[in-house]
């Protein structure tokens, strides 16, 4: 008994001591509740940041309430033009990757045509021609040879003057393709008075625009009844406009400034002489890459510059001299010569004209076949269809294979 009387005391002492306690880590829990709630809430405000970026379905995506192309209204509340407006949005916003790339490559081509417009006096939007043509791409080719970056028909590019044959075609020289496509446009414009149409007689063909409007007797873009693609052109262009103006809005985490910046290149001007000079001999003996020699000169069609004439070279910037050296040392092999194009033009009968003759390209053909069975080189044919050394055929294509 007396044991236990002094162990009790002992326990409710113990007992004290931990009821004392306990206040007192109620109390610091207490005093760091504010700063943990503090942190939870910026914890919550970086994921909704986060989720807000992330994109969603594109249904929950929508046109702006007012949207314009070069200044002039597309009427939304048409029922008509809504819908169409509507097809062509979703289906761009749908390819994201599409409009990733078109935003990547847009940083080195917007500059050189927003300083075109301006100089030229025209409305900036025409920038967005060149995206649904081709792809901010020099190489694209489309079935009915229409080539580079404003995709001109060769009569066509000639006609605003630039250079086109089998060896060199300046419809893949940005710059030279951009002041030839902003004047085609600006005529376009003056003669129809109207942006959309100028959009859609540069796609369907001037004459055939014409033609609609007369036979219809509308005047407005959207009530002309046209062929299904210069129908969505006008759209097609509207809607890369709204996205690529609005990528944050439509859940892309990339803007222009963050594409792909200018290679850094030295422009070169050089006088290719008579004889044949192959690229791949050249870019060996300049010690470029092969590679980037074609790369960085999108215009070079064939596998030998263009003889007897002065052409602008791109090259790495320290190999201009290199270049240069290479393009003399050539000649001074006394590579195999070949008459200049004034030269061929020169020997040509005066007043004869052979009549062109086609044929339709079949599953499985190829440029070599072709050439072989019309007796006609691969050159020629090149030349003769404005094709470059990468396009493809493509069945039911029609192409000259003798002139």
């Amino acid at each position: 008994m007396g044991a236990m009387r002094f162990a009790i005391p002992l326990l409710v002492a113990g007992l004290s001591g931990a009821a004392w306690a306990a206040p007192k880590g109620a109390a610091r829990s207490e005093a760091k509740a504010p700063d943990r709630v503090a942190a939870l809430e910026q914890r919550l405000e970086r994921l909704e940041a986060e989720l807000a970026r992330r994109p969603r379905d594109i249904s929950a995506y929508s046109l702006p309430e007012k949207l314009e192309l070069c200044g002039q209204t597309i009427d939304l509340t048409n029922p008509d033009v809504r819908e169409r407006m509507e097809h062509a949005f979703y289906l761009m916003l749908g390819d994201r990757a599409q409009v990733v790339l078109w935003t990547k490559r847009a940083r080195r081509f917007f500059p050189v045509v927003d300083a075109e417009t301006k100089r030229q006096n025209v409305c900036r939007d025409v920038r967005y021609l060149a995206v649904i043509e081709s792809g901010l791409r020099p190489g694209v080719t489309s079935h009915a040879s229409a080539h580079g970056w404003w995709q001109f028909m060769s009569a066509t590019g000639r006609a605003y003057g630039l250079d086109i044959d089998g060896h060199w075609d300046e419809r893949a020289d940005l710059e030279a393709s951009t002041r030839a496509s902003v004047r085609y446009l600006s005529d376009l414009h003056r003669q129809f008075g109207d942006w959309h149409l100028a959009f859609a007689a540069y796609n369907t063909g001037p004459g055939r625009l014409q033609n609609a409007i007369e036979a219809q007797g509308a005047k407005d873009f959207w009530r002309l009844d046209l062929i299904t693609e210069a129908e969505r052109y006008v759209p097609r262009m509207a809607a890369a406009k709204v996205i690529l103006e609005n990528l944050e809005h439509y859940g892309f985490a990339i803007d222009v400034d963050d594409g792909w910046a200018p290679e850094p290149v030295a422009a070169v001007e050089v006088e290719v002489p008579g004889g044949r000079q192959g690229i791949l001999d050249v870019a060996r003996r300049s010690g470029i890459d092969y590679r980037d020699l074609r790369r960085l000169n999108p215009e070079l069609g064939g596998d030998a510059l263009p003889s007897g004439r002065t052409i602008v070279l791109e090259v790495p910037k320290g190999k201009e001299a290199s270049l240069r050296a290479a393009i003399a040392n050539g000649e001074a092999r006394g590579e195999r010569r070949e008459p200049s194009r004034t030269a061929k033009r020169a020997d040509s009968p005066k007043g004869t004209s052979a009549k062109a003759k086609h044929y339709t390209v079949r599953a499985g053909d190829s440029l070599w076949g072709i050439a072989k069975a019309h007796s006609v080189s691969i050159d020629e044919l090149r030349r003769w269809n404005g094709l470059g050394r990468k396009d493809a055929l493509k069945a039911g294509q029609r192409i000259v294979v003798k002139r």
